[in-house]
C-alpha cells in the first residue's frame, strides 16, 4: 500500500476509535447516576476526549477534501468542495436536530456551524492555525469567569430547559451546550492544522507524538497539582477550583481543551503508525470499517442503542447501574464492529454516509 492509503486508514482507524469512546461516555451520561465508582471514574476519563478527536478528525477531512482540489489547481474544484462541505454542514444540522428530543447530548448539529467557519481557515497558515486556537481557548476561559455557564441547564435530568427558544438555542448553540461552538471550534481548527502534516515521514510521526503526548501529561499534570494544593489552602473553594482548573468537558475550561487536543493528536499519530505497521491484521481492518461508517454508527448508537433500552426496559435516563451499561456497551460495540466490517465488505459507503452523499454530492 502507498504511504497516502496508511495515512487514510489511521484517520480511519481513529475514527472508530472514537465510536466506541463516544457509544461507552454517551451510554454512561444517559443511564447511569453520577457515582464515585471506580468504573464510571474509568469512563469518566475518556468523556469529551473521544468526542474531542471526533471533531479534530472532521479537520483533518475537511483539509484532505480541499488539498485534493487545491492540488488540481481548479478554482472551480475549490469552489465545489466548499459547496459540498456547507451542504453537509446542513445536512448534519437537520439530522442531529431530528433526534435532539432522544439524545441532547447529540454532537451532529454543531456542524451545522462548525464546518460553514472551518471553510473560513482552509487556507491560513498552520501557525494562525495554532495562534487563533489558543487564543479562543484562553479567551473562552476567561469569558466564564463573568458568564453564568449553569444558564439554561437543569443538571438533575442533563435538560437544557429553554433549548426550544431563541436565546436558550443560540445560548446551547454557542456558549454552554454539550459542544458549544465556542471553544470547541479550536478542535476543528487543530484538526486543519494536523491534516497538512506529513504523517508519512517517521521521523515527523514521532514527533509529533511525543510532542503531543509531553503536552498532555504536562498539562494534565499541573491540573491536578494546582487543583490539590489550592484545594488544601482552601477546602471550601474545592469545587471552584476543580471547575476552573479541571480537565472535565463541562465547562471546557484551558486546562480540558489543551489536554484533549493534544491527546487527539496523539491518538491520530499513532493510529496512523498502527495502521502502517499492521493493516493486514482483522483487528485494524475491522476497526478503519467501523470509522468509515462513523456517522451511521454515530446515528445507530443513539436510535438503536438507546432506544432498544427504553423499548424493553420502558425505561433509560438514570436507571442503570455503572456495571450493566458497561456490559451493555461492550456488546453493543462488539455488534458496531462486526456490523462495519461486514457492511463495507458489500458496499463502499455506510446507509447513512450514502444517503449523505446523494442529497450533497
Amino acid at each position: 500500500m502507498t504511504g497516502e492509503t496508511h495515512r487514510i486508514l489511521g484517520y480511519d482507524f481513529a475514527r472508530g476509535l472514537a465510536i466506541i469512546g463516544m457509544i461507552f461516555v454517551n451510554f454512561k451520561t444517559v443511564m447511569v447516576v453520577e457515582t464515585d465508582a471506580y468504573l464510571y471514574q474509568l469512563v469518566e476519563l475518556v468523556s469529551g476526549k473521544a468526542a474531542a478527536l471526533f471533531v479534530v478528525l472532521v479537520g483533518v477531512g475537511m483539509t484532505l477534501m480541499y488539498q485534493s482540489a487545491k492540488a488540481k489547481n481548479d478554482v472551480g474544484e475549490i469552489r465545489k468542495v466548499k459547496t459540498i462541505l456547507l451542504k453537509r454542514a446542513a445536512f448534519l444540522l437537520v439530522l442531529g436536530l431530528s433526534y435532539y428530543s432522544i439524545w441532547p447530548g447529540d454532537i451532529l448539529h454543531y456542524y451545522g456551524l462548525y464546518l460553514p467557519i472551518g471553510i473560513l481557515f482552509l487556507s491560513v497558515s498552520r501557525n494562525w492555525l495554532q495562534t487563533l486556537s489558543f487564543l479562543l481557548i484562553i479567551a473562552y476561559s476567561a469569558f466564564l469567569l463573568f458568564f453564568n455557564y449553569e444558564a439554561g441547564w437543569d443538571w438533575t435530568t442533563l435538560e437544557y430547559t429553554d433549548f426550544y427558544t431563541v436565546n436558550g438555542f443560540f445560548r446551547n448553540f454557542f456558549l454552554n451546550g454539550f459542544h458549544p461552538v465556542f471553544p470547541w471550534i479550536a478542535f476543528l481548527l487543530t484538526g486543519i492544522w494536523i491534516g497538512r502534516i506529513n504523517f508519512n515521514n517517521a521521523k515527523v510521526r514521532k514527533r509529533v507524538s511525543l510532542f503531543s503526548l509531553t503536552l498532555f501529561l504536562v498539562f494534565k499534570s499541573i491540573s491536578l497539582f494546582l487543583i490539590d494544593n489550592l484545594s488544601q489552602l482552601s477546602p471550601t473553594k474545592a469545587s471552584d477550583l476543580t471547575y476552573l482548573l479541571g480537565t472535565t468537558p463541562m465547562p471546557p475550561m484551558f486546562f480540558y481543551m489543551i489536554t484533549a487536543s493534544s491527546l487527539a493528536v496523539f491518538i491520530i499519530s499513532i493510529s496512523i503508525y498502527i495502521s502502517t505497521k499492521l493493516s493486514h491484521t482483522l483487528f485494524i481492518k475491522q476497526m478503519v470499517s467501523t470509522g468509515q461508517l462513523s456517522l451511521s454508527n454515530y446515528f445507530f448508537h443513539v436510535i438503536i442503542g438507546m432506544l432498544a433500552i427504553k423499548l424493553f426496559f420502558r425505561k433509560l435516563e438514570f436507571a442503570f447501574s455503572i456495571e450493566f451499561t458497561i456490559v451493555y456497551a461492550i456488546v453493543f460495540s462488539v455488534v458496531i464492529i462486526f456490523f462495519s466490517h461486514i457492511w463495507c465488505m458489500k458496499f463502499k459507503k455506510g446507509p447513512l454516509e450514502y444517503i449523505m452523499r446523494k442529497i450533497t454530492g
